[in-house]
């Protein structure tokens, strides 16, 4: 596995991590004062049970997105030549 897979793999896990943990924490939102659940269908009970799945899959999409578009960045600058006459100072004799 080369140097770019690397990056993108450990962007997409620190994604996925902080995207389920904050999938973790919205998850209580389902919830009344009362610590009871507000919808009591099923549909909605599974859902909201699964808000750190879906939070960890966005967070790693996002994390191995940003991880791929720093590495364009980066090849693209180490791509750019300079010139080889120098910075124009607008006033030649």
């Amino acid at each position: 596995m080369n140097r770019a897979n690397r990056q993108r793999l450990f962007a997409a896990v620190i994604g996925a991590v902080l995207g389920a943990g904050l999938g973790r924490s919205i998850e209580p939102l389902a919830q009344d004062p009362a610590g009871r659940e507000r919808f009591r269908s099923p549909v909605y009970q599974r859902l909201y049970r699964a808000y750190p799945r879906v939070g960890a899959g966005i967070g790693a999409l996002v994390g191995a997105g940003f991880a791929t578009i720093a590495q364009a960045q980066r090849r693209r600058l180490r791509r750019r030549t300079p010139r080889s006459d120098g910075p124009s100072t607008g006033s030649r004799p």
